[in-house]
């Protein structure tokens, strides 16, 4: 039950941050670039979702500016609530695929150089031990 109230809870916070672009979204189309309401629901909606179809598009350099910002906050919140719903469903994987899933973030973290010393020794040596213990045996 809880898991539901947690996948509950991150729907209604998606519907409300989503409510959010749209409520400050809308009006601003239609009074910087004089668009219809139906024209700027639309507009949001297929930026936010990244379609562009260019029927419409802003004129103004604000207006511009201000698309730049509907597009990645309409792109935030999607990978916000992806990763969310990944973690959750990550905490239902199987201890070896969890085990697995750590050693990529892992590697990962060495590839972006945002780890301390210390802890890439400490996965060097969880590595090394690794491949000793599928080494084929002589």
């Amino acid at each position: 039950m809880a898991g539901s109230d947690q996948i509950r809870k991150s729907l209604l916070s998606a519907f409300v941050m989503l409510a959010i672009v749209y409520l400050i979204a809308v009006p601003f189309y239609m009074y910087v670039e004089g668009l219809r309401l139906v024209d700027a629901i639309y507009f949001v909606s297929i930026t936010i979702t990244t379609v562009g179809y260019g029927d419409i598009t802003p004129h103004t350099d604000i207006g511009k500016l201000f698309t730049i910002a509907v597009l990645f906050s309409g792109v935030s919140i999607f990978f916000y609530h992806v990763t969310h719903f990944g973690l959750f469903q990550e905490k239902a994987l199987d201890p070896h695929v969890q085990r697995r899933l750590q050693v990529l973030r892992n590697l990962t973290e060495l590839q972006s150089g945002n780890v301390r010393k210390e802890e890439v020794r400490l996965i060097k040596d969880k590595l090394n031990r690794i491949s000793k213990d599928h080494a084929p045996k002589e």
